[in-house]
Protein backbone atom coordinates (compact mmCIF):
# COMPACT_ATOMS: atom_id res chain seq x y z
CA UNK A 1 0.00 0.00 0.00
CA UNK A 2 2.80 2.25 1.15
CA UNK A 3 4.24 1.71 -2.29
CA UNK A 4 1.26 2.14 -4.14
CA UNK A 5 0.14 5.93 -2.73
CA UNK A 6 4.09 6.57 -3.67
CA UNK A 7 3.30 5.83 -7.11
CA UNK A 8 0.57 7.35 -6.77
CA UNK A 9 1.29 10.94 -5.46
CA UNK A 10 4.15 10.26 -8.22
CA UNK A 11 1.02 10.00 -10.57
CA UNK A 12 -0.82 12.85 -9.62
CA UNK A 13 2.63 14.88 -9.56
CA UNK A 14 3.34 14.68 -13.18
CA UNK A 15 -0.24 15.25 -14.05
CA UNK A 16 -0.43 18.38 -11.81
CA UNK A 17 2.83 19.47 -13.38
CA UNK A 18 1.75 18.77 -17.18
CA UNK A 19 -1.58 20.64 -16.54
CA UNK A 20 -0.14 23.75 -14.58
CA UNK A 21 -2.98 23.23 -11.81
CA UNK A 22 -1.81 22.11 -8.35
CA UNK A 23 -5.71 22.07 -7.68
CA UNK A 24 -6.56 19.64 -10.06
CA UNK A 25 -8.08 16.50 -8.86
CA UNK A 26 -6.91 13.85 -11.20
CA UNK A 27 -10.12 11.06 -12.17
CA UNK A 28 -7.55 8.61 -13.65
CA UNK A 29 -3.87 8.06 -13.60
CA UNK A 30 -1.36 5.76 -16.15
CA UNK A 31 0.85 3.06 -14.31
CA UNK A 32 3.16 0.56 -16.14
CA UNK A 33 2.55 -3.43 -15.22
CA UNK A 34 5.16 -3.09 -12.35
CA UNK A 35 2.71 -0.75 -10.64
CA UNK A 36 4.76 2.39 -10.74
CA UNK A 37 3.57 5.91 -12.61
CA UNK A 38 4.12 5.99 -16.09
CA UNK A 39 5.97 9.50 -17.21
CA UNK A 40 4.48 10.03 -20.51
CA UNK A 41 1.17 8.91 -20.30
CA UNK A 42 1.01 10.85 -17.16
CA UNK A 43 2.15 13.66 -18.83
CA UNK A 44 -0.43 13.57 -21.63
CA UNK A 45 -3.33 13.00 -19.06
CA UNK A 46 -2.41 16.33 -17.50
CA UNK A 47 -1.66 18.41 -20.89
CA UNK A 48 -5.07 17.55 -21.78
CA UNK A 49 -5.97 19.72 -19.57
CA UNK A 50 -3.87 22.63 -20.18
CA UNK A 51 -4.09 22.28 -24.17
CA UNK A 52 -7.90 21.47 -24.23
CA UNK A 53 -11.44 22.31 -22.25
CA UNK A 54 -11.41 18.97 -19.94
CA UNK A 55 -15.12 19.80 -18.98
CA UNK A 56 -16.23 18.90 -22.58
CA UNK A 57 -14.09 16.04 -22.90
CA UNK A 58 -15.59 14.48 -19.32
CA UNK A 59 -18.70 15.21 -20.49
CA UNK A 60 -17.98 13.34 -24.03
CA UNK A 61 -16.95 10.71 -22.31
CA UNK A 62 -19.68 10.35 -20.48
CA UNK A 63 -21.57 10.28 -23.63
CA UNK A 64 -19.76 7.68 -24.74
CA UNK A 65 -20.73 4.89 -21.69
CA UNK A 66 -24.03 4.87 -23.23
CA UNK A 67 -22.76 2.22 -25.27
CA UNK A 68 -21.46 -1.17 -23.75
CA UNK A 69 -18.00 -0.87 -25.46
CA UNK A 70 -16.88 2.88 -24.69
CA UNK A 71 -13.67 1.86 -23.48
CA UNK A 72 -12.93 1.32 -27.17
CA UNK A 73 -14.28 4.47 -27.90
CA UNK A 74 -12.48 6.18 -25.25
CA UNK A 75 -9.35 4.52 -25.72
CA UNK A 76 -9.33 5.34 -29.67
CA UNK A 77 -9.92 9.29 -28.72
CA UNK A 78 -7.10 9.31 -26.52
CA UNK A 79 -5.09 8.14 -29.25
CA UNK A 80 -6.21 11.04 -31.01
CA UNK A 81 -5.49 13.43 -28.31
CA UNK A 82 -1.66 11.99 -27.56
CA UNK A 83 -0.81 13.04 -31.29
CA UNK A 84 -2.76 16.44 -30.65
CA UNK A 85 -1.04 17.03 -26.85
CA UNK A 86 2.36 15.84 -28.65
CA UNK A 87 2.09 18.15 -31.45
CA UNK A 88 1.39 20.78 -29.20
CA UNK A 89 3.75 20.22 -26.40
CA UNK A 90 6.48 19.61 -28.31
CA UNK A 91 7.18 23.71 -28.52
CA UNK A 92 6.30 24.42 -25.00
CA UNK A 93 8.51 21.19 -23.55
CA UNK A 94 11.51 19.66 -26.44
CA UNK A 95 11.73 17.35 -23.80
CA UNK A 96 8.25 15.55 -24.85
CA UNK A 97 9.71 14.18 -27.73
CA UNK A 98 12.61 12.53 -26.39
CA UNK A 99 10.01 10.99 -23.78
CA UNK A 100 7.27 10.09 -26.82
CA UNK A 101 10.54 7.97 -28.67
CA UNK A 102 11.55 6.21 -25.38
CA UNK A 103 7.58 5.55 -25.37
CA UNK A 104 7.23 4.29 -28.39
CA UNK A 105 10.36 1.97 -28.43
CA UNK A 106 9.13 0.39 -25.37
CA UNK A 107 5.89 -0.31 -26.24
CA UNK A 108 6.91 -1.80 -29.99
CA UNK A 109 9.32 -3.93 -28.11
CA UNK A 110 6.27 -5.46 -26.58
CA UNK A 111 4.03 -5.52 -29.44
CA UNK A 112 2.88 -9.02 -28.95
CA UNK A 113 2.43 -8.29 -25.23
CA UNK A 114 -1.64 -8.71 -23.73
CA UNK A 115 -4.02 -6.87 -25.37
CA UNK A 116 -2.49 -6.38 -29.17
CA UNK A 117 -5.33 -8.33 -30.86
CA UNK A 118 -7.57 -5.63 -30.17
CA UNK A 119 -8.91 -2.97 -33.62
CA UNK A 120 -8.06 -0.30 -31.08
CA UNK A 121 -4.24 -1.91 -30.07
CA UNK A 122 -3.21 -2.27 -33.57
CA UNK A 123 -4.31 1.13 -34.29
CA UNK A 124 -1.97 2.57 -31.34
CA UNK A 125 0.74 0.22 -32.24
CA UNK A 126 0.83 1.58 -35.94
CA UNK A 127 0.45 5.10 -34.49
CA UNK A 128 3.26 4.55 -32.36
CA UNK A 129 5.39 3.05 -35.20
CA UNK A 130 4.30 6.16 -36.78
CA UNK A 131 5.82 8.47 -34.15
CA UNK A 132 9.74 6.56 -34.66
CA UNK A 133 9.10 8.03 -38.41
CA UNK A 134 8.02 3.87 -39.78
CA UNK A 135 5.28 3.65 -41.96
CA UNK A 136 4.38 0.10 -41.08
CA UNK A 137 2.01 -2.18 -43.07
CA UNK A 138 -1.37 -2.57 -41.85
CA UNK A 139 -4.76 -3.83 -42.67
CA UNK A 140 -6.95 -0.89 -44.84
CA UNK A 141 -9.29 -0.53 -42.18
CA UNK A 142 -6.88 0.52 -39.72
CA UNK A 143 -4.63 3.41 -42.15
CA UNK A 144 -8.25 4.62 -42.96
CA UNK A 145 -8.85 5.19 -39.25
CA UNK A 146 -5.42 5.83 -37.91
CA UNK A 147 -5.41 8.46 -41.06
CA UNK A 148 -8.11 10.83 -39.15
CA UNK A 149 -7.49 9.93 -36.20
CA UNK A 150 -4.36 11.38 -35.90
CA UNK A 151 -5.07 14.97 -34.75
CA UNK A 152 -3.21 18.49 -35.74
CA UNK A 153 -2.56 20.17 -32.99
CA UNK A 154 -4.21 22.97 -34.06
CA UNK A 155 -8.07 21.39 -33.38
CA UNK A 156 -9.76 22.45 -30.71
CA UNK A 157 -11.72 20.42 -27.67
CA UNK A 158 -15.27 20.87 -29.98
CA UNK A 159 -13.38 19.95 -33.22
CA UNK A 160 -11.98 17.07 -31.65
CA UNK A 161 -15.05 15.92 -30.29
CA UNK A 162 -16.60 16.43 -33.72
CA UNK A 163 -13.90 14.71 -35.37
CA UNK A 164 -14.21 11.68 -32.90
CA UNK A 165 -18.20 11.67 -33.70
CA UNK A 166 -17.72 11.01 -37.44
CA UNK A 167 -14.67 8.34 -37.03
CA UNK A 168 -17.27 6.36 -34.83
CA UNK A 169 -20.60 6.99 -37.33
CA UNK A 170 -18.50 6.33 -40.01
CA UNK A 171 -16.26 3.23 -39.38
CA UNK A 172 -18.62 1.53 -36.12
CA UNK A 173 -21.73 1.13 -34.72
CA UNK A 174 -22.90 3.62 -31.60
CA UNK A 175 -25.41 1.30 -29.84
CA UNK A 176 -27.14 3.18 -26.65
CA UNK A 177 -27.16 0.76 -24.10
CA UNK A 178 -28.00 1.95 -20.82
CA UNK A 179 -29.63 -0.87 -18.85
CA UNK A 180 -26.42 -2.61 -19.86
CA UNK A 181 -24.28 -0.43 -18.10
CA UNK A 182 -26.61 -0.03 -15.41
CA UNK A 183 -26.65 -3.55 -14.99
CA UNK A 184 -22.83 -3.80 -15.32
CA UNK A 185 -22.31 -1.28 -12.33
CA UNK A 186 -24.39 -3.15 -10.42
CA UNK A 187 -23.06 -6.65 -10.91
CA UNK A 188 -19.07 -5.07 -10.76
CA UNK A 189 -19.60 -2.05 -8.97
CA UNK A 190 -16.29 -2.91 -7.01
CA UNK A 191 -14.49 -3.10 -10.46
CA UNK A 192 -13.09 -0.30 -10.71
CA UNK A 193 -9.88 -0.40 -13.28
CA UNK A 194 -10.34 0.62 -16.75
CA UNK A 195 -8.12 -0.99 -19.26
CA UNK A 196 -6.49 1.03 -22.26
CA UNK A 197 -5.19 -0.66 -25.23
CA UNK A 198 -1.50 -0.68 -23.62
CA UNK A 199 0.44 -3.59 -22.90
CA UNK A 200 1.81 -2.40 -20.00
CA UNK A 201 -0.19 0.86 -19.34
CA UNK A 202 -3.17 0.40 -17.06
CA UNK A 203 -5.50 3.50 -16.18
CA UNK A 204 -7.12 3.38 -12.73
CA UNK A 205 -9.66 5.42 -11.01
CA UNK A 206 -8.54 7.76 -8.25
CA UNK A 207 -11.50 7.33 -5.83
CA UNK A 208 -12.77 3.50 -6.28
CA UNK A 209 -16.48 2.55 -5.27
CA UNK A 210 -17.55 0.17 -3.10
CA UNK A 211 -21.20 -2.04 -2.64
CA UNK A 212 -23.34 -1.61 -0.18
CA UNK A 213 -23.51 -3.91 2.42
CA UNK A 214 -27.69 -3.39 3.03
CA UNK A 215 -30.33 -5.44 2.61
CA UNK A 216 -31.27 -5.20 -0.79
CA UNK A 217 -35.30 -4.81 -1.02
CA UNK A 218 -37.56 -7.47 -2.86
CA UNK A 219 -38.26 -4.95 -5.61
CA UNK A 220 -34.72 -4.44 -5.97
CA UNK A 221 -33.62 -8.20 -6.43
CA UNK A 222 -36.07 -8.40 -9.10
CA UNK A 223 -35.32 -5.75 -10.96
CA UNK A 224 -31.97 -7.44 -10.89
CA UNK A 225 -32.96 -10.41 -11.97
CA UNK A 226 -34.84 -8.69 -14.91
CA UNK A 227 -31.78 -6.92 -16.37
CA UNK A 228 -29.62 -10.52 -15.71
CA UNK A 229 -32.20 -11.79 -17.86
CA UNK A 230 -31.73 -8.60 -20.21
CA UNK A 231 -27.89 -9.01 -19.99
CA UNK A 232 -28.05 -13.14 -20.77
CA UNK A 233 -30.11 -12.40 -24.19
CA UNK A 234 -27.17 -9.59 -25.44
CA UNK A 235 -24.32 -11.51 -24.46
CA UNK A 236 -26.37 -14.85 -26.27
CA UNK A 237 -26.73 -11.78 -29.65
CA UNK A 238 -22.79 -10.99 -29.41
CA UNK A 239 -21.78 -14.64 -28.95
CA UNK A 240 -23.26 -15.26 -31.84
CA UNK A 241 -21.81 -12.38 -33.90
CA UNK A 242 -18.74 -12.82 -32.17
CA UNK A 243 -18.58 -16.68 -33.60
CA UNK A 244 -20.00 -15.45 -37.06
CA UNK A 245 -17.49 -12.77 -37.29
CA UNK A 246 -14.66 -15.28 -36.38
CA UNK A 247 -15.95 -17.86 -39.31
CA UNK A 248 -15.91 -15.42 -41.93
CA UNK A 249 -12.10 -14.94 -40.92
CA UNK A 250 -10.73 -18.08 -40.49
CA UNK A 251 -13.07 -19.90 -42.14
CA UNK A 252 -15.91 -22.38 -41.72
CA UNK A 253 -16.31 -24.66 -38.54
CA UNK A 254 -15.61 -28.20 -38.82
CA UNK A 255 -18.04 -28.73 -35.86
CA UNK A 256 -21.51 -28.08 -35.74
CA UNK A 257 -22.81 -25.03 -33.39
CA UNK A 258 -23.86 -28.09 -30.74
CA UNK A 259 -20.67 -30.27 -30.88
CA UNK A 260 -18.91 -26.94 -30.15
CA UNK A 261 -21.09 -26.08 -27.22
CA UNK A 262 -20.44 -29.64 -26.07
CA UNK A 263 -16.26 -29.05 -26.55
CA UNK A 264 -16.38 -25.89 -24.17
CA UNK A 265 -18.36 -27.27 -21.48
CA UNK A 266 -15.40 -30.04 -21.33
CA UNK A 267 -11.85 -27.77 -21.35
CA UNK A 268 -13.05 -24.20 -20.79
CA UNK A 269 -13.31 -24.16 -17.31
CA UNK A 270 -11.62 -23.48 -14.61
CA UNK A 271 -8.74 -21.00 -15.51
CA UNK A 272 -10.45 -21.12 -18.99
CA UNK A 273 -13.41 -20.33 -18.09
CA UNK A 274 -15.06 -17.80 -20.69
CA UNK A 275 -12.26 -17.86 -22.39
CA UNK A 276 4.40 -16.31 -49.01
CA UNK A 277 6.36 -19.24 -48.26
CA UNK A 278 6.37 -21.34 -51.61
CA UNK A 279 9.64 -20.25 -52.86
CA UNK A 280 11.34 -21.66 -49.71
CA UNK A 281 10.65 -25.12 -49.94
CA UNK A 282 13.41 -25.97 -52.40
CA UNK A 283 15.91 -25.34 -49.72
CA UNK A 284 14.19 -27.10 -47.12
CA UNK A 285 14.90 -30.31 -48.92
CA UNK A 286 17.96 -31.23 -47.28
CA UNK A 287 16.33 -31.03 -43.99
CA UNK A 288 13.90 -33.17 -45.03
CA UNK A 289 15.95 -35.88 -45.63
CA UNK A 290 17.89 -35.59 -42.94
CA UNK A 291 15.35 -35.70 -40.42
CA UNK A 292 13.67 -38.53 -42.49
CA UNK A 293 16.98 -40.19 -42.00
CA UNK A 294 16.99 -39.60 -38.49
CA UNK A 295 13.70 -40.73 -37.54
CA UNK A 296 14.19 -44.01 -39.86
CA UNK A 297 17.44 -44.82 -37.86
CA UNK A 298 15.57 -44.29 -34.52
CA UNK A 299 13.06 -46.55 -35.78
CA UNK A 300 14.97 -49.22 -37.04
CA UNK A 301 17.35 -49.14 -33.93
CA UNK A 302 14.92 -49.19 -31.14
CA UNK A 303 12.30 -51.92 -32.71
CA UNK A 304 11.72 -54.47 -32.64
CA UNK A 305 12.23 -56.26 -36.25
CA UNK A 306 10.01 -59.07 -37.93
CA UNK A 307 10.94 -61.87 -40.24
CA UNK A 308 10.48 -62.37 -43.77
CA UNK A 309 11.35 -64.15 -47.17
CA UNK A 310 14.68 -62.55 -48.42
CA UNK A 311 17.54 -63.64 -50.61
CA UNK A 312 19.90 -63.84 -48.37
CA UNK A 313 19.79 -65.17 -44.68
CA UNK A 314 18.54 -68.43 -43.05
CA UNK A 315 17.66 -71.12 -45.97
CA UNK A 316 13.66 -72.17 -45.50
CA UNK A 317 14.05 -76.12 -47.04
CA UNK A 318 10.04 -75.90 -47.81
CA UNK A 319 10.22 -73.01 -50.19
CA UNK A 320 13.22 -74.53 -52.51
CA UNK A 321 10.48 -75.75 -54.98
CA UNK A 322 9.26 -71.76 -55.76
CA UNK A 323 12.77 -71.67 -56.97
CA UNK A 324 12.53 -74.49 -59.69
CA UNK A 325 8.84 -74.16 -60.56
CA UNK A 326 8.08 -70.18 -60.45
CA UNK A 327 12.00 -68.92 -60.51
CA UNK A 328 11.27 -67.00 -56.48
CA UNK A 329 14.42 -66.06 -55.62
CA UNK A 330 13.44 -65.32 -52.29
CA UNK A 331 14.14 -68.86 -50.26
CA UNK A 332 15.85 -66.98 -47.12
CA UNK A 333 14.04 -65.93 -43.70
CA UNK A 334 15.82 -62.84 -42.45
CA UNK A 335 14.55 -60.36 -39.70
CA UNK A 336 13.99 -56.97 -41.09
CA UNK A 337 13.18 -54.33 -38.45
CA UNK A 338 9.63 -52.86 -39.52
CA UNK A 339 10.03 -49.06 -40.47
CA UNK A 340 7.14 -48.04 -39.06
CA UNK A 341 6.00 -47.64 -35.44
CA UNK A 342 2.46 -49.17 -34.92
CA UNK A 343 0.34 -46.87 -32.76
CA UNK A 344 2.23 -44.16 -33.02
CA UNK A 345 0.30 -40.51 -33.89
CA UNK A 346 2.06 -37.06 -33.68
CA UNK A 347 -0.05 -33.94 -33.24
CA UNK A 348 2.03 -30.05 -34.30
CA UNK A 349 0.61 -27.34 -32.40
CA UNK A 350 1.57 -24.09 -33.73
CA UNK A 351 1.03 -20.85 -31.52
CA UNK A 352 -0.27 -18.28 -34.20
CA UNK A 353 -0.24 -14.84 -31.97
CA UNK A 354 0.52 -11.84 -32.76
CA UNK A 355 4.33 -12.36 -31.21
CA UNK A 356 5.02 -14.84 -34.07
CA UNK A 357 3.86 -12.31 -36.98
CA UNK A 358 8.35 -11.93 -37.96
CA UNK A 359 8.70 -15.48 -38.40
CA UNK A 360 5.91 -16.66 -39.72
CA UNK A 361 7.66 -18.03 -42.97
CA UNK A 362 10.20 -19.52 -40.73
CA UNK A 363 7.95 -21.41 -38.22
CA UNK A 364 5.53 -22.73 -41.26
CA UNK A 365 8.75 -24.27 -42.54
CA UNK A 366 9.89 -25.51 -39.60
CA UNK A 367 6.82 -27.45 -39.07
CA UNK A 368 6.66 -28.12 -42.80
CA UNK A 369 10.16 -29.81 -42.41
CA UNK A 370 8.52 -31.62 -39.24
CA UNK A 371 5.47 -33.24 -41.20
CA UNK A 372 6.58 -33.96 -44.61
CA UNK A 373 9.52 -36.21 -42.56
CA UNK A 374 7.14 -37.88 -40.59
CA UNK A 375 4.99 -38.47 -43.82
CA UNK A 376 7.74 -40.08 -45.36
CA UNK A 377 8.38 -42.73 -42.14
CA UNK A 378 4.75 -43.08 -42.52
CA UNK A 379 3.45 -41.78 -39.31
CA UNK A 380 0.57 -40.10 -38.78
CA UNK A 381 0.55 -36.93 -38.45
CA UNK A 382 -1.91 -34.10 -37.80
CA UNK A 383 -1.25 -30.29 -37.84
CA UNK A 384 -3.30 -26.78 -36.57
CA UNK A 385 -2.64 -23.15 -35.13
CA UNK A 386 -4.18 -21.57 -32.60
CA UNK A 387 -4.78 -18.19 -31.48
CA UNK A 388 -7.08 -16.37 -29.38
CA UNK A 389 -9.73 -13.29 -30.35
CA UNK A 390 -11.61 -12.06 -27.73
CA UNK A 391 -12.68 -14.35 -25.63
CA UNK A 392 -12.60 -17.59 -27.88
CA UNK A 393 -9.57 -19.80 -28.33
CA UNK A 394 -9.09 -20.71 -32.40
CA UNK A 395 -8.33 -23.88 -33.62
CA UNK A 396 -7.58 -24.11 -37.22
CA UNK A 397 -6.82 -27.33 -38.45
CA UNK A 398 -4.27 -27.87 -41.98
CA UNK A 399 -3.73 -31.48 -42.24
CA UNK A 400 -5.61 -34.38 -40.40
CA UNK A 401 -3.92 -37.80 -39.95
CA UNK A 402 -4.77 -39.42 -42.90
CA UNK A 403 -4.37 -36.06 -45.50
CA UNK A 404 -0.79 -36.38 -46.26
CA UNK A 405 -1.47 -34.47 -49.88
CA UNK A 406 -2.10 -31.07 -47.40
CA UNK A 407 1.58 -30.97 -46.26
CA UNK A 408 1.45 -27.19 -47.87
CA UNK A 409 -1.34 -26.38 -46.50
CA UNK A 410 0.60 -25.34 -43.77
CA UNK A 411 1.93 -22.74 -45.57
CA UNK A 412 -1.65 -21.02 -45.06
CA UNK A 413 -0.58 -20.54 -41.32
CA UNK A 414 -0.65 -16.83 -40.32
CA UNK A 415 -0.01 -14.86 -36.72
CA UNK A 416 -2.51 -13.11 -35.57
CA UNK A 417 -4.15 -12.33 -32.03
CA UNK A 418 -3.31 -13.41 -28.81
CA UNK A 419 -2.17 -16.65 -27.04
CA UNK A 420 -3.96 -18.95 -24.35
CA UNK A 421 -1.39 -21.61 -24.42
CA UNK A 422 -2.98 -23.31 -21.19
CA UNK A 423 -6.10 -23.63 -23.15
CA UNK A 424 -4.92 -24.49 -26.49
CA UNK A 425 -2.65 -27.21 -25.52
CA UNK A 426 -5.43 -28.77 -23.36
CA UNK A 427 -7.58 -28.44 -26.43
CA UNK A 428 -5.07 -30.34 -28.22
CA UNK A 429 -5.23 -33.47 -25.69
CA UNK A 430 -8.43 -33.72 -25.60
CA UNK A 431 -8.56 -34.06 -29.73
CA UNK A 432 -5.75 -36.71 -29.49
CA UNK A 433 -8.46 -38.44 -26.47
CA UNK A 434 -10.30 -39.03 -29.66
CA UNK A 435 -8.42 -41.19 -31.25
CA UNK A 436 -6.65 -44.65 -29.93
CA UNK A 437 -3.27 -44.51 -30.82
CA UNK A 438 -1.10 -46.57 -28.42
CA UNK A 439 2.05 -44.05 -28.64
CA UNK A 440 0.91 -40.13 -28.62
CA UNK A 441 2.95 -37.15 -29.30
CA UNK A 442 2.60 -33.78 -28.73
CA UNK A 443 4.78 -30.99 -30.61
CA UNK A 444 4.26 -27.43 -29.64
CA UNK A 445 6.18 -24.41 -31.87
CA UNK A 446 5.77 -21.82 -29.42
CA UNK A 447 7.40 -18.53 -28.40
CA UNK A 448 6.37 -19.76 -24.65
CA UNK A 449 4.63 -16.29 -23.94
CA UNK A 450 1.26 -17.31 -22.79
CA UNK A 451 -0.81 -13.89 -23.25
CA UNK A 452 -4.61 -12.90 -22.88
CA UNK A 453 -6.19 -10.12 -22.33
CA UNK A 454 -9.03 -12.05 -20.66
CA UNK A 455 -7.56 -13.16 -17.87
CA UNK A 456 -8.01 -15.88 -15.16
CA UNK A 457 -12.36 -15.15 -14.77
CA UNK A 458 -12.26 -16.30 -11.27
CA UNK A 459 -10.07 -13.57 -10.03
CA UNK A 460 -12.55 -11.59 -11.97
CA UNK A 461 -12.42 -8.95 -9.60
CA UNK A 462 -8.66 -8.06 -9.61
CA UNK A 463 -7.97 -8.39 -13.42
CA UNK A 464 -5.11 -6.15 -13.27
CA UNK A 465 -3.44 -8.44 -11.08
CA UNK A 466 -4.56 -11.97 -12.53
CA UNK A 467 -3.68 -11.61 -16.01
CA UNK A 468 -3.14 -14.42 -18.05
CA UNK A 469 -0.03 -13.47 -19.00
CA UNK A 470 3.69 -13.60 -17.24
CA UNK A 471 3.99 -15.88 -14.42
CA UNK A 472 0.19 -16.85 -14.25
CA UNK A 473 -0.13 -18.18 -18.22
CA UNK A 474 3.20 -19.96 -17.72
CA UNK A 475 2.01 -21.60 -14.72
CA UNK A 476 -1.40 -22.42 -16.01
CA UNK A 477 0.28 -23.58 -19.25
CA UNK A 478 3.09 -25.87 -17.29
CA UNK A 479 0.35 -27.15 -15.65
CA UNK A 480 -1.65 -28.51 -19.24
CA UNK A 481 1.59 -30.24 -20.07
CA UNK A 482 1.97 -31.97 -16.85
CA UNK A 483 -1.18 -33.17 -16.97
CA UNK A 484 -0.99 -34.71 -21.05
CA UNK A 485 2.26 -36.25 -19.59
CA UNK A 486 0.16 -37.78 -16.60
CA UNK A 487 -2.17 -38.98 -19.68
CA UNK A 488 0.88 -40.68 -21.06
CA UNK A 489 0.98 -38.35 -24.43
CA UNK A 490 5.04 -37.22 -24.61
CA UNK A 491 4.58 -33.06 -25.13
CA UNK A 492 7.87 -31.61 -26.68
CA UNK A 493 8.26 -27.94 -27.63
CA UNK A 494 10.35 -26.32 -30.85
CA UNK A 495 11.64 -23.20 -28.71
CA UNK A 496 10.40 -20.05 -31.49
CA UNK A 497 10.81 -16.88 -29.04
CA UNK A 498 13.07 -14.73 -28.22
CA UNK A 499 16.31 -15.34 -25.41
CA UNK A 500 14.49 -13.29 -22.85
CA UNK A 501 11.16 -15.86 -22.86
CA UNK A 502 13.58 -19.37 -22.71
CA UNK A 503 13.68 -19.73 -19.37
CA UNK A 504 9.63 -19.60 -19.29
CA UNK A 505 9.58 -22.40 -22.33
CA UNK A 506 11.82 -24.42 -19.51
CA UNK A 507 9.50 -23.99 -16.96
CA UNK A 508 6.83 -25.36 -19.23
CA UNK A 509 8.53 -28.15 -21.25
CA UNK A 510 11.19 -28.72 -19.19
CA UNK A 511 14.15 -30.75 -20.89
CA UNK A 512 11.49 -31.92 -23.53
CA UNK A 513 12.78 -28.82 -25.59
CA UNK A 514 14.68 -27.34 -28.48
CA UNK A 515 16.07 -24.13 -29.28
CA UNK A 516 17.14 -23.71 -32.78
CA UNK A 517 19.63 -21.41 -33.47
CA UNK A 518 20.40 -22.10 -37.03
CA UNK A 519 18.22 -23.51 -39.65
CA UNK A 520 21.02 -25.87 -40.76
CA UNK A 521 21.26 -27.46 -37.42
CA UNK A 522 17.18 -27.67 -37.22
CA UNK A 523 17.05 -31.85 -38.82
CA UNK A 524 20.01 -32.62 -36.46
CA UNK A 525 18.02 -30.62 -33.32
CA UNK A 526 14.65 -32.20 -33.71
CA UNK A 527 16.40 -35.36 -34.75
CA UNK A 528 17.55 -35.56 -31.44
CA UNK A 529 14.67 -34.76 -29.29
CA UNK A 530 12.50 -36.72 -31.42
CA UNK A 531 14.85 -40.06 -31.01
CA UNK A 532 14.87 -39.53 -27.37
CA UNK A 533 11.35 -40.08 -27.30
CA UNK A 534 11.40 -42.84 -29.83
CA UNK A 535 13.24 -44.49 -27.67
CA UNK A 536 10.80 -44.84 -24.63
CA UNK A 537 7.89 -45.94 -26.87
Amino acid sequence: MEHQSKEQRRANNIIWTAAGDYSLRPDIAAYDGAGKADLYWNFVLGAAHRYYDYSLLRSFFVHLKEDPDYEFYESLTWIGLENGIYQRGKTDRPVIEDLRCHYSRRLLGHAYAPSFYFLVDEIKIAHFQRALGIEPPMRDQVRDILNVLEFDGSLGTEQIISRMNEIINTYFSFNTARYKRNLLYSIFSSKNSLRFGNPFLRFFRSRATSRSGEYEPLEKRANRTRLWMQWQIYLDRRDKKHREDIQNFYGTSLLMDHQVKTLEQTICVGNHKNCHYQEHLASNNNSILKLTHIIKNAILVNLEASPCRAKTGKLIAGKIWRNIYLYDNKLFSKNIPDDTIGGLEVDILLDASCSQINRQERIASQAYIIVESLTRCKIPVRVYAFCTSGNYTIINLFRDYREASNNSQIFNYHATGCNRDGLAIRTALHMMDDHSGSHKILIVLSDSKPVDPQGITVHQFKPEEYFYADAIGIQDTALEVRKGRQKGVSVLCVFTGLDEDLPAARKIYGHSLVRIKSSERFADMVGVLLQNELKNL
